[in-house]
């Protein structure tokens, strides 16, 4: 089942020590993008984007520190190139982790347990709605997983199971996810994933109007600067959406009626509820359960446990 939408072809590698780097490569394939089984660190200077697959998590933390791919991997997530660690990838993204005899890239502020879910004879399967992949809930595949036991700021969680443990992650330009989306032939989460950061060789909407807006958008906006046709691209929405998360304050709480106040400032054609459901879904805004608060992420005051930062400030 590929439903995932077909962006423009990328540039993608797929670490290639261990684990089930093919089944990603194959997949990337299908979907029209580049895709390279990675053995060399020169070979990251290229890419567009990376996978660290699943695998054996030792083993590959073993195999990664005796090929010299510690730091080019490290150096790599925080290019803003979108990075994905699976299942064992995940493993080694997270700054901390139980029972690993050695470092791993550790860029992640999670913390995973290996092996969680028992042995491979104790996998699962189990349908996710995951924040940024819309359409129908994500077949989710659960081989020896791993558990993220917590995200801490600027991390955040994008999928639960049922009892709310978290099996998927992101923070800016890094994914981890305890599953194998892989193998289940939905190429969704893939699409989403080389949404998250910008590559070396992707192409960048030029910014030259007096608003800070890509000059692109020019002939959706009014006399004032406010656009007032929603485009079709999805390039040109995520540009206007980006822009207006730089309209809200970092540490500050803003209620529904406050964020539809802003929002209205931005543009005409009254429809606040789709740019706050974007803001929320694309990862520059986070809400409380009921939309009573929305906030900015990654702020030095807000909290895992959901409460805004405006609420933890009074």
């Amino acid at each position: 089942m590929n439903t995932g939408q077909r962006p423009a072809p990328q540039t993608v590698g797929v670490l290639a020590l261990q684990g089930d780097f093919r089944e990603h490569c194959e997949m990337l394939g299908r979907m029209g993008h580049h895709a390279y089984e990675i053995r060399r660190p020169d070979q990251l200077r290229d890419l567009d984007a990376l996978i660290i697959p699943g695998g054996e998590s030792t083993t590959i933390a073993r195999l990664i520190e005796g090929n010299g791919f510690l730091e080019p991997l490290r150096d790599f997530c925080a290019s803003g190139r979108p990075t994905w660690g699976t299942c064992a990838g995940a493993i080694l993204m997270a700054k901390h982790v139980d029972n690993l005899d050695r470092p791993g890239i550790e860029t992640m502020d999670i913390r995973v347990r290996r092996n969680a879910f028992g042995r491979q004879v104790n996998s699962f399967e189990a349908d996710l709605d995951i924040k940024g992949v819309e359409g129908a809930p994500f077949h989710a595949v659960f081989i020896r997983a791993p558990l993220i036991e917590e995200t801490l700021p600027p991390a955040g969680a994008i999928a639960t199971l049922e009892d709310g443990t978290i099996v998927a992650a992101r923070q800016d330009n890094l994914l981890a996810t305890s599953f194998h989306p892989e193998i289940t032939g939905d190429s969704r989460l893939h699409a989403y994933f080389l949404t998250i950061g910008r590559g070396p060789g992707k192409k960048t909407l030029r910014v030259e109007n007096g608003d800070g807006l890509p000059r692109e958008l020019d002939p959706f906006l009014d006399g004032n600067g406010r656009l007032a046709q929603w485009p079709v691209k999805q390039s040109l929405q995520r540009a206007f959406i980006e822009h207006l998360a730089g309209a809200f304050e970092p540490g500050r709480s803003y209620t529904e009626p406050e964020v539809n106040d802003l929002l209205a400032a931005h543009h005409t054609f009254r429809d606040p509820a789709l740019l706050r459901r974007l803001l929320y879904d694309w990862g520059y805004l986070e809400r409380q359960s009921d939309g009573r608060a929305y906030w900015r992420p990654g702020s030095d005051t807000a909290s895992k446990s959901g409460v805004p930062p405006g609420e933890l400030q009074r």
